[in-house]
């Protein structure tokens, strides 16, 4: 039996997490890696770039969408979404724009994929899971 995930979620794939998601491909962490994000063609031109990629790593699968249940029967879930800080914005602010995010998010995360493991890559993440 492998000790590696079958299936990785990342929520976000910005910058940070389509640099996650390339990083399981190279290393082969993974057979099936799903990207979710709220904007479709982000989502979408992130899926392409990735999959140009595959035939110069090990063996997976990438998909993506903008509906949450692409993360269905994920072992693990990047989380990397978040609010981009405006100008004039505190860093404060910035955080509990994030904490209200992961308010909404955790939830719908555990319902299509209630035995994955979350790791939150965020900024403030200590401040932002203290207000959860």
């Amino acid at each position: 039996m492998s000790i590696l995930p079958g299936k990785i979620g990342i929520v976000g794939p910005g910058s940070v997490g389509a640099t996650i998601a390339y990083a399981c491909m190279v290393r082969g962490v993974g057979k099936h890696i799903s990207l979710f994000d709220v904007a479709k063609t982000k989502v979408e031109a992130e899926v392409l770039d990735l999959n140009h990629g595959l035939m110069f790593v090990p063996m997976a699968k990438v998909d993506g969408s903008d509906d949450l249940n692409v993360l269905e029967r994920s072992d693990v879930i990047v989380v990397t979404a978040g609010a981009k800080q405006k100008p004039g914005q505190t860093r404060l602010d910035l955080a509990e724009a994030n904490t209200a995010i992961c308010r909404k998010l955790i939830p719908d995360l555990l319902r299509v994929a209630p035995h994955a493991t979350l790791l939150m890559v965020r900024l403030c993440w200590n401040w932002t899971c203290q207000r959860l």
